[in-house]
């Protein structure tokens, strides 16, 4: 097959898939919505950034041990179960990091901490999978071997990278949210655990067994399920943060009690947006629901945290209110 067809489609059949998880998760985002520039910017991160410096320090790492050893196998097997789950979770943690350093006002909730976890693993495996699909696919066994590859990578360890980086992103949550001195572990152990699935994954998947590696698919599966299952508890969750957050606020007629009930519930939302799409206010009743979500998880972190670690969050809340209140005269 040409070559540049083979990169083309290599390209597409790694990246459009990642693309497509990533947008289905962000749809879970409902109550206090992440500005997209931002979600974008941490997938790109996981692609560009994090991908290219762990190629480069893994490549290293790997060169390293076979000077020492002179032996290839043990090369490999060094890097994918040593060097690989350490740099890659450490790279792409960086992300997430960054946006709870950089943009803390946008980390509010565990369900954040999933997001941007899960959105740098999605775009870390964007890249990942061309490169496997093209050199291990398309080189190796022509089209029939990249379809095989791309079936192993962009659907049996789709969510691998997404589920890992994940841990990192609920230990930050889990700091930006509470107070007691345990917190300040909630980071590291998200990040050993993170490597520690990864550095299993990769060792039953380095040991070639058939056997071996479908327990590692099944563990995979097992750790995406479980993770699934607390993304809808969050959701469960958020949705009673909306309920018990702004019910003051309708109580002083900062909303109605139509827009109360409306924030919190996922369907009441989608109605509410989506129904006036044909009036020409749909920007408006997103806006308006957004900063609702906004003000609910504000209020939640002034009452989890108090007023001594967010000094800054009374001031908000009056900015939010403030907000809502021009906003709700055009909904």
């Amino acid at each position: 097959m040409n070559i540049l067809l083979s990169i083309t489609l290599s390209a597409l059949l790694g990246l459009l898939p990642m693309m497509i998880y990533a947008c289905v998760l962000t749809w879970f985002d409902r109550y206090e919505r992440e500005p997209l520039w931002l979600m974008a910017a941490v997938f790109l991160w996981g692609a560009i950034v994090a991908a290219g410096s762990a190629f480069v320090l893994n490549t290293i790492f790997g060169i390293a041990v076979f000077a020492f050893t002179n032996d290839e196998l043990l090369a490999n097997f060094g890097a994918a179960v040593i060097s690989a789950p350490i740099v890659e979770e450490a790279v792409k943690g960086l992300a997430v990091l960054a946006v709870f350093l950089f943009f803390r006002h946008e980390f509010d909730s565990l369900m954040d901490g999933i997001i941007y976890g899960s959105l740098v693993g999605f775009g870390f495996a964007a890249t990942e999978n061309v490169n496997y699909i093209f050199f291990s696919g398309f080189a190796e066994g022509g089209l029939s071997g990249a379809v095989m590859v791309t079936l192993v990578r962009a659907v049996g360890i789709a969510f691998l990278h997404a589920s890992l980086s994940a841990c990192v992103g609920l230990g930050l949550a889990y700091f930006r949210l509470s107070r007691g001195g345990a917190r300040y572990l909630a980071p590291f152990i998200g990040y050993c655990a993170a490597v520690g699935f990864h550095a299993a994954h990769n060792f039953l998947a380095s040991l070639g067994e058939p056997l071996l590696c479908l327990l590692g698919l099944m563990l995979d599966w097992t750790g995406f399920l479980v993770l699934f299952a607390f993304i809808l508890y969050l959701m469960w969750r958020e949705s009673h943060i909306m309920r018990d957050f702004l019910r003051d606020e309708a109580a002083r007629g900062l909303i109605t009690p139509q827009q109360y009930q409306t924030a919190q519930s996922l369907t009441g939302q989608f109605m509410a947006r989506w129904g006036t799409l044909v009036g020409g206010k749909w920007q408006q009743t997103g806006q308006f629901y957004d900063a609702l979500g906004e003000l609910a998880f504000k209020k939640y972190h002034l009452a989890r945290r108090g007023t001594d670690k967010e000094p800054q969050t009374p001031a908000l809340i009056e900015q939010l209110r403030q907000q809502i209140t021009q906003l709700g005269a055009d909904v």
